[in-house]
C-alpha cells in the first residue's frame, strides 16, 4: 500500500518536473497518498566559498525555494493530493536525496532523469539517478 510518496524535482528542468509532477499526482490520487515534494538546494561546499556570499544569502535562496516549490505544487497537484513541501541541502545531490529518503521513509520514490548519451549513442542514467535507484530503500520510478 502506498501512503507516502517522496517525489524529487529539478527546478532547472521545467519539462521532466512537470512530468514528474503529473505522474506523483496520478500515483497520488489513485492510492490516496500523500506527497513530500522536494529539491536539492547545493551547499557552499567550504567556508572560504561561503565567505564570498552575503550574510543572509542562504536563508534568502531557501525562502525563494520554498515559494517555487508552493507554486509548483499549487500548479501540478489536484486539490485532492496533499502536497507537503521541503528542501534538503547537501554538495552530493544524490547523498542528499537519500538522506532525505531516509528521513522521511516513503513507500515510493518517483524521480525525473535527464537522458544522457554516451559516445556510442546509447542512452544512460545520470550518476545521481542511478545512484538513488540503486541505494533506495524502497522502490522508485524512474520518469523520463
Amino acid at each position: 500500500m502506498i501512503k507516502k510518496i517522496f517525489v524529487s524535482v529539478d527546478l532547472s528542468t521545467p519539462t521532466i518536473t512537470e512530468k514528474v509532477c503529473k505522474s506523483a499526482n496520478d500515483m497520488a490520487a489513485k492510492y490516496d497518498a500523500e506527497v513530500q515534494l522536494v529539491t536539492i538546494l547545493p551547499d557552499y561546499g567550504t567556508p572560504l566559498v561561503a565567505s564570498f556570499f552575503p550574510e543572509g544569502a542562504q536563508d534568502k535562496i531557501k525562502a525563494e525555494l520554498n515559494e517555487k516549490l508552493k507554486a509548483l505544487a499549487a500548479e501540478h497537484f489536484t486539490t485532492n493530493v496533499k502536497v507537503g513541501v521541503i528542501h534538503s541541502s547537501g554538495a552530493k545531490r544524490a547523498n542528499s536525496i537519500l538522506s532525505t529518503i531516509d528521513k522521511l521513509k516513503p513507500d515510493l520514490v518517483i524521480l525525473g532523469c535527464r537522458r544522457k548519451h554516451s559516445r556510442n549513442s546509447q542512452r544512460l542514467l545520470g550518476s545521481t539517478t542511478l545512484s538513488v535507484a540503486d541505494r533506495a530503500e524502497c522502490p522508485v520510478l524512474l520518469v523520463k
